[in-house]
């Protein structure tokens, strides 16, 4: 029998005195040997997708399937990347990676931007990978993404159905459920849900109010009491597949709703107890994809949608609230702004990629993405204000053309982008003077993006990264036209560039059969201009907003090893450091005397509200033997999550003994599952937050305590 198995497209793997060697097929010299049993695995997409140049980390869900994990969850764990949420479920949040954040990191579900999901409401048994990019994207992406985007893959299975349910502390329940039917002809139905309640009724440690004198106590541990969360999502697609028209043709709707309370402001300086927010989201989308159409090596791939959305921002009580719940009257309607509106946005988006591959060595692309947005706010307590249901609209066009060139042990690929938009709506000019007055503002931006990523094998799994670009990052319409109640607006703000360079290892290394090795490190360089950064106004009623920063840089590196045993056992651990600093050393005085320049006080200092060190850890091991039940096995798992202190504000204003600071946290999770017959029937107990430490995120705003989760799962498919 020959001994040689091929594994991808350049390696392959020969057995000698009973010792596996994986060998390029250059140096490889043909031999036989009479064996009892060859077994061949085969190379599964996460391995493909990390033999790309791009930096990317790819992270089977498999096994978080099995522990019941969201999706943000999940995404911590992976190096230089941290999901930043403002408390506990339901709460808005943020992806934060390489030193960028919210919207500068784009996320997509099946290459598509996702619309009406959040991370935070998935779980793991919604998908089956999760794609980090960090720096370069690929031309099929066709996003303008600033420092990274992650797209999340659904599962590819053709018949299966996943149903799991969740009970835990502060009355939380979820659950959700997906699955998959197709037809021998061809036929497909796949889908997904969720259904998440929680009153989020944790405890904080904070000061609270005197209500008559205004003056605030020292702090104490209270129960919030004023943040009810209720949401629900559903996402459909059927059609066609493997048809010689069509590799799948695809109708598809997401649709998604929430209602919430809404307990502090964009600080916990702010407590309210009547504000309320909710929203509904209906997005229709098409998806089509065909390889060799009309040409051999011609592929085709694209999707289009149009997304409906309403949000309602209520705030209309004459009260002001403290954290015990108590309340005094007050003259004036609304806890922080009187607003009884209804935002409307509709969004058409659509792209389409086009490859064609040239011999075995070369591959053309082209991809041309469009977005088209119209917002209008239409505040029922402020009809007569003349900026009341003004109009905004933005828009959007990204055009991409790249190369790729593909060898045995190396490849690399090379892009340009065009980037335009237009924007529209009202401003007040003439701020504070007798002509103080609100006027039309059409803007028109044109950008050229450019980049190239390289990898190179310098052993079998030894393999060296690296990538350069300049990218663009248009504004989104939050951003622009604010949220009608905490986020305010800025229709001045201007796209951000960035240059980004990566350069990484990555070892993947077998040791017999029975042990693996991985380890990961890169170093990244970011130089932005006109970055986009929110802000906070620190007072008694704070807000948010969003403004231009001159010129920030990144300089920082990323570590991740790893270790596996068989089956049984995984260990992994993440490092990441990150220097972000405010690099504009003057800055034009734009005022009523103007012409000149003024110091920029923040020169050469660390970015406040954002964390620079942090680090994760896991491990989890099976038992599969002497378990009772059939083909039972019991999981026990382990997270560890550090982040440094960081400083709400620029470090360098104001004295030391105002200086707010989010102080360093260390939490500990830790879970058992267990499960019957091969996962079909699987109970799993976890307990986030072991130590009920004190945890921070955006703001300083506190997340929830300890908390105990109880989860059953259902799972079949057709090979069990």
């Amino acid at each position: 029998m020959v001994k040689r198995v091929f594994i991808g497209t350049w390696l392959s793997l020969s057995l000698s005195n009973n010792i596996w060697a994986v060998e390029p097929l250059d140096t490889f010299t043909m031999r036989q040997v009479q064996l009892k049993e060859v077994s061949v695995i085969s190379r599964n997409l996460a391995r493909e997708a990390h033999q790309q140049a791009y930096a990317v980390s790819v992270v089977d869900l498999k096994r978080h399937q099995q522990e019941g994990r969201s999706l943000n969850r999940v995404l911590n764990s992976v190096a230089s990347v941290r999901m930043r949420e403002n408390g506990g479920l339901g709460s808005s949040s943020s992806l934060q990676m390489n030193g960028f954040q919210g919207n500068q990191v784009r996320v997509f579900l099946d290459g598509m931007p996702m619309q009406g999901l959040s991370l935070s409401q998935m779980g793991a048994t919604m998908a089956d990978r999760i794609e980090v990019y960090k720096g370069v994207l690929p031309v099929s992406l066709g996003a303008d993404a600033l420092g990274g985007a992650v797209n999340v893959v659904t599962r590819g299975a053709l018949n299966f159905l996943d149903a799991n349910y969740s009970v835990g502390s502060y009355h939380t329940h979820r659950a959700q459920v997906s699955g998959a039917l197709t037809r021998p002809n061809g036929w497909t139905l796949r889908g997904s849900a969720y259904l998440n309640y929680s009153q989020n009724d944790y405890k904080v440690k904070v000061g609270v109010q005197d209500l008559t004198t205004g003056l605030v106590g020292s702090e104490q541990w209270v129960r919030r009491f004023a943040d009810d969360h209720l949401s629900g999502g559903l996402r459909l697609e059927g059609g066609l597949t493997g048809k010689p028209w069509a590799d799948h043709l695809l109708l598809g709707l997401t649709a998604s709703t929430m209602s919430g309370d809404v307990q502090t402001g964009a600080t916990m300086d702010a407590v309210y107890g009547g504000v309320r927010t909710s929203d509904w989201s209906l997005v229709p989308h098409v998806r089509y994809k065909k390889d060799n159409l009309i040409l051999p090596g011609l592929s085709l791939q694209a999707w289009a949608g149009y997304g409906a959305t309403n949000t309602h921002q209520l705030d209309t009580l004459s009260r002001r609230y403290n954290w015990l719940g108590h309340y005094a009257d007050k003259a004036t309607a609304g806890e922080r702004s009187l607003t009884d509106a209804i935002i409307r946005l509709r969004q058409w988006q659509a792209s389409a990629s086009l490859s064609y591959t040239l011999g075995e060595h070369h591959q053309f692309s082209m991809n041309h993405t469009l977005q088209a947005n119209r917002r209008r706010s239409d505040d029922r307590r402020h009809r007569d204000l003349e900026s009341n249901n003004v109009l905004g609209t933005l828009g959007k066009h990204i055009t991409a053309l790249g190369y790729q060139i593909r060898y045995q042990r190396w490849n690399a690929n090379a892009f340009v982008k065009g980037y335009a938009l237009h924007s529209q709506t009202m401003k007040k000019v003439d701020l504070f003077q007798s002509s103080e007055r609100w006027e039309q503002l059409a803007s028109r931006k044109y950008h050229i993006g450019f980049g190239g990523a390289a990898t190179y094998y310098l052993l079998p799994s030894l393999q060296v990264k690296a990538s350069a670009e300049r990218a663009y990052r248009l504004p989104e319409v939050m951003e622009m036209f604010g949220d009608g109640l905490i986020q305010q607006s800025n229709p001045d703000l201007k796209p951000e560039r960035s240059d980004n360079y990566n350069v990484g290892v990555l070892l993947r290394q077998p040791v017999g059969f029975n042990h693996r090795i991985d380890f990961e490190a890169t170093v990244i360089w970011r130089n932005a201009r006109d970055f986009i950064q929110k802000g906070v106004s620190l007072s008694n009623n704070p807000t948010t907003g969003f403004e231009n920063l001159g010129r920030v840089n990144t300089r920082g590196f990323e570590l991740s090893v790893g270790y596996a045993l068989r089956r049984e056992l995984n260990l992994s651990a993440t490092l990441t450091f990150q220097d972000i600093k405010d690099r504009m050393e003057y800055y034009d005085n734009t005022g009523y005397t103007g012409g000149s320049k003024i110091r920029n006080i923040t020169y050469g200092q660390r970015l406040p509200n954002i964390p620079y060190r942090f680090g994760s850890a896991h491990a989890d091991y099976t038992f599969f033997r002497n378990i009772p039940g059939k083909d039972a096995r019991l999981t026990l798992s382990y997270d560890l999550n550090y982040v440094h202190r960081y400083y709400l504000a620029f470090p360098g204003l104001g004295s030391a003994d105002s200086k707010k600071i989010i102080p360093r946290q260390l939490s500990h999770d830790a879970g058992v599952a267990y499960s019957l017959c091969r996962g079909r029937y699987s109970v799993m107990l976890e307990c986030q937050n072991l130590t009920g430490a004190l945890l921070y995120d955006n703001y300083r705003l506190q997340k929830p305590g300890r908390q105990v989760n109880l989860k059953f799962r259902y799972f079949i498919n057709k090979t069990n």
